[in-house]
C-alpha cells in the first residue's frame, strides 16, 4: 500500500523553509567555515506552504549528497531525474495525488543550479475514519472511538504519516481507558480519486480490561520501601491507565535517587471475580546512584581573579530523597561556606522545603562584607512550566564602603514566581524564561530602617536552523528598591552593574552612583544582553554579544540616562554536560579607572 512505502519518509517535524534562505544570506567565507562549499544549488520552486517545500528538500538526494558532488554535468542531471519519483512519493503522501515534477539543471552559472518545478494539484481530503473490533465478547464496553482517537480530523488533508500514526494513537486511547494488551493495525484505505477524498480503516484487537493489583518494589539499598510507595499515583483496583505509569517513572527518575528505573507487569494475569477484569501487579525495579557527590570547578573574571568552587553532596542523606550540599567558595575577593538542606514532596507532591545557611567574605569595588545568614524556603511547581517560592531569611553583616563601617541585622521574606520553557537550563537554545522577586526587609538593629525590593528579568532563545547550529540570545532585567534613601540602605542590597553575570568589559560592580570616586549602588538598576551563538564543527563555537546596564539613584528607571554598554566576542567548548565559556570583553563607554578589556572564564552559558 502507498501509505506503508511513505512512512519512512518522515521521522522528523522539519522546520520552515527560511532555512534554506538564512544559509544562503550568509558572507560566503563565513558559510564554507560552518557548512562547508556548496558544487551546486538546489531550488524547489512552486505553489506550496514551508512545511512541503521542506519536506521534498529531505527526501530528495540531489539536496542530501551535496557534500559528495557528481562526477560530471551529466551525473549531475541524472541525479536530478532520480529525485522525481522519490518527489512524487512525497507529494502523495502528504495528500497531493495528482501532484507532478520536473527537473533541469542550470550548467551556466557557478555553482550549477538543480530546480525542481513542482505542481501540486489540489490535496485530497479525509472522508471517513472507521474502526473494526474484532474478538471482543462486549463491544459495549469499550470506549467509543472516533477519528480524534486517532489524532485526526474529518476534512483535513489525508496526509500519511498522520494516518500511519493514527495506529498507535488508538493503541494509547485504549491503553488510557482500561486495556493494557490492545493491538492495532491500519486495515484498509481507500482513495476515490474522482472525489479527491480517502476512507481509512482501522483493525482493533482490545483485548482484556484491566485493574491495577499490588505493587513490589525490587532492587531498593538506601532508599526506604514506603518512600517508592508514596510516588505511586494510583490505588489498587483502579482501572489501568498507562500514562499512570510513565508518571511514576518520571517522578523517580526527577528525584536523582536511581540510575534506572523499570516498571511491568505481566502479560497474563488473574482475572477478578468480582468485577470480570484481570488484576495487574505491577513490579518496580530501581537501580540506586551513588548518593555521594564530590565537584569541584575553577573560574576566572580579570576583576574578581581566579577562583574554586567545591561542592560535596548527599542526595538521600535519611532515605527519603532529602539533598544536604555544601559549597565551599575560594576567590581571591570571595571566600564563602554554604550549606543547604532540600527536603522533597514536602507536605505536598509538588512543593520542596529549602533550609539554607551560608558565613563568608566578599571584597569588591563598591564594599567590603562579612557575613552569616540563615533561612527556609518553601517552592510549589504549579504546572509544568510555573512555578512560586515564599521564605523567610535572616543574614548579620560588617559592610565597610567609604571608610565607614557599619553593623545590619536584616530580617526579609523573599519570594518568587518563575515561568521556565527552556529546552535545557545550561545550555538552552529555544524558549523563554521570566523571573520576578520580591522581598520585604527590616533592619533588626535599626529598626526604622524599612525597605522593599523588587526585580524582574526576562530571557528567550530562538534557534534559526534546524539544528540549532545559529542562536539568537537575548535577556534583560530591572530592579527597584523603594522605603529608604540609598545612604540608608545596606551597601549590599543596592543595586550595581558591572560584571560577567552583568555588563561585560566592566569591572565587577563598577558602575552605579558615586561619592567621591567610590560606587555607592543605587535603588534601580536595568541590564540588557543580546548574543549571537554559532556551532561550529568539532565541539567549539563562537559568540558575539553586546551588553548594557545603568544603575540610577532614585526608585524610579531614568531612561534618559545614558547606558553603559559592553561588547566582545567568546569561544565556547561543547562537553556532555555544559559548554565551557571563555569571553573577552571591552567597555564601549571606557572611563578612565576601565580596563582595556576583561576576561570571564567558567562553565555553562552567560545567560
Amino acid at each position: 500500500m502507498l501509505l506503508s512505502t511513505c512512512l519512512g519518509l518522515f521521522p522528523v517535524v522539519l522546520q520552515a523553509a527560511l532555512n534554506n534562505q538564512l544559509i544562503d544570506l550568509l558572507p560566503n567565507v563565513l558559510r564554507e567555515a560552518v557548512f562547508g562549499s556548496k558544487p551546486y544549488d538546489v531550488e524547489v520552486r512552486g505553489d506550496m506552504d514551508a512545511a512541503l517545500r521542506e519536506i521534498l528538500f529531505f527526501v530528495s538526494e540531489t539536496q542530501s549528497l551535496q557534500d559528495r558532488p557528481p562526477a560530471s554535468p551529466e551525473m549531475l542531471d541524472r541525479r536530478a531525474r532520480l529525485d522525481i519519483p522519490r518527489m512524487q512519493r512525497a507529494l502523495r503522501s502528504e495528500g497531493y495525488y495528482d501532484g507532478q515534477v520536473e527537473a533541469r539543471v542550470d550548467h551556466t552559472v557557478t555553482p550549477p543550479l538543480v530546480i525542481f518545478e513542482v505542481r501540486t494539484g489540489p490535496p485530497y481530503i479525509l472522508h471517513t475514519v472507521d474502526f473494526k473490533i474484532l474478538e471482543s465478547s462486549d463491544d459495549s464496553k469499550i470506549p467509543r472511538m472516533t477519528a480524534e482517537a486517532a489524532g485526526l480530523a474529518i476534512g483535513q488533508r489525508a496526509r500519511a504519516p498522520e494516518i500511519e500514526r493514527g495506529a498507535s494513537r488508538v493503541q494509547r486511547f485504549l491503553r488510557e481507558n482500561g486495556y493494557p494488551f490492545p493491538v492495532v493495525s491500519l486495515g484498509e484505505v481507500v482513495v476515490v480519486h474522482a472525489g479527491r477524498t480517502m476512507t481509512v480503516r482501522f483493525t482493533v484487537v482490545p483485548g482484556p480490561k484491566a485493574v491495577f493489583g499490588p505493587v513490589e518494589v525490587k532492587g531498593k539499598q538506601r532508599v526506604v520501601p514506603e518512600y517508592i510507595m508514596t510516588r505511586v499515583p494510583w490505588s489498587e483496583g483502579q482501572l489501568f491507565q498507562a500514562s499512570l505509569l510513565n508518571s511514576l517513572h518520571n517522578r523517580l527518575m526527577q528525584d536523582g535517587l536511581f540510575a534506572t528505573v523499570n516498571i511491568t507487569y505481566p502479560e497474563q494475569s488473574l482475572p477478578d471475580a468480582s468485577r470480570e477484569e484481570l488484576v495487574l501487579p505491577v513490579t518496580i525495579t530501581v537501580a540506586e546512584r551513588v548518593p555521594r557527590t564530590i565537584k569541584a570547578g575553577l573560574a576566572y573574571d580579570t576583576d574578581i581573579g581566579l577562583g574554586t568552587v567545591l561542592d560535596w553532596e548527599h542526595r538521600n542523606l535519611f532515605g527519603q530523597a532529602e539533598r544536604l550540599r555544601t559549597r565551599l567558595v575560594l576567590a581571591e575577593k570571595e571566600q564563602a561556606l554554604s550549606s543547604d538542606l532540600r527536603l522533597l514532596h514536602f507536605l505536598h507532591e509538588q512543593q520542596s522545603l529549602n533550609i539554607a545557611a551560608a558565613i563568608g567574605r566578599e571584597q569588591t569595588e563598591a564594599y567590603d562584607k562579612e557575613y552569616v545568614a540563615a533561612g527556609a524556603a518553601l517552592f510549589r511547581q504549579l504546572g509544568e512550566t510555573w512555578s512560586a517560592g515564599i521564605g523567610v531569611k535572616y543574614g548579620y553583616s560588617e559592610t565597610t564602603q567609604g571608610g565607614v563601617t557599619q553593623d545590619y541585622g536584616l530580617f526579609s521574606v523573599p519570594g518568587e514566581l518563575a515561568w521556565d520553557k527552556r529546552n535545557d537550563l545550561l545550555d538552552p537554545v529555544r524558549g523563554w524564561h521570566a523571573l520576578v522577586r520580591a522581598e520585604p526587609f527590616i533592619d533588626t538593629l535599626e529598626t526604622g530602617t524599612r525597605f522593599f525590593k523588587v526585580s524582574g528579568g526576562l530571557s528567550a532563545y530562538v534557534p534559526f536552523f534546524t539544528d540549532n547550529r545559529l542562536v539568537l540570545a537575548g535577556r534583560g532585567m530591572v530592579g527597584s528598591i523603594m522605603g529608604e534613601s540609598s545612604r540608608n540602605l545596606p551597601p549590599n542590597e543596592r543595586y550595581y552593574v558591572g560584571g560577567g553575570g552583568s555588563v561585560r568589559g566592566y569591572a565587577y560592580q563598577s558602575i552605579g552612583p558615586e561619592e567621591d570616586g567610590v560606587v555607592i549602588g543605587g535603588r534601580s538598576a536595568v541590564e540588557c544582553s543580546v548574543e549571537l551563538r554559532l556551532r561550529m564543527r568539532k565541539n567549539f563555537g563562537l559568540v558575539g554579544f553586546l551588553d548594557g546596564g545603568q544603575v540610577f539613584p532614585g526608585s524610579q528607571l531614568q531612561w534618559e540616562d545614558d547606558f553603559f554598554w559592553g561588547a566582545g566576542l567568546g569561544v565556547r567548548y561543547f562537553t556532555d554536560f555544559a559548554p565551557i565559556r571563555l569571553d573577552v570583553a571591552i567597555p564601549l563607554n571606557k572611563r578612565d579607572k576601565d580596563d582595556s578589556f576583561q576576561v570571564y572564564v567558567s562553565i555553562g552559558q552567560a545567560f
